[in-house]
């Protein structure tokens, strides 16, 4: 009687949860890709705002990298002026 009992509610919650999987799923699923996809597009669109706040139009800007400043010192090294040959002739 145990043994009838558990295949039968197996059974229920296997097609309940295959139903549930086909039918229901994809559209949660949908709704919740929607959701992320416009949250991400509108943070973007926000920081474009404000980057585009802060620089105006035909205004130049240099950036410059922390700590990839090079400067040429006198002890850097000899300058070498060198040709191109031709290996043809």
């Amino acid at each position: 009687m145990g043994l009838i009992r558990f295949i039968i509610v197996f059974f229920l919650v296997y097609f309940i949860f295959s139903l549930f999987s086909r039918y229901v799923l994809p559209f949660v699923m949908r709704h919740l890709f929607r959701r992320m996809s416009n949250r991400v597009r509108k943070d973007y669109e926000k920081q474009m705002q404000e980057k585009r706040r802060k620089e105006r139009e035909g205004e130049i800007t240099i950036r410059y990298k922390p700590g990839k400043n090079k400067r040429i010192t006198p002890d850097t090294g000899e300058y070498v002026d060198y040709e191109d040959v031709d290996d043809d002739e």
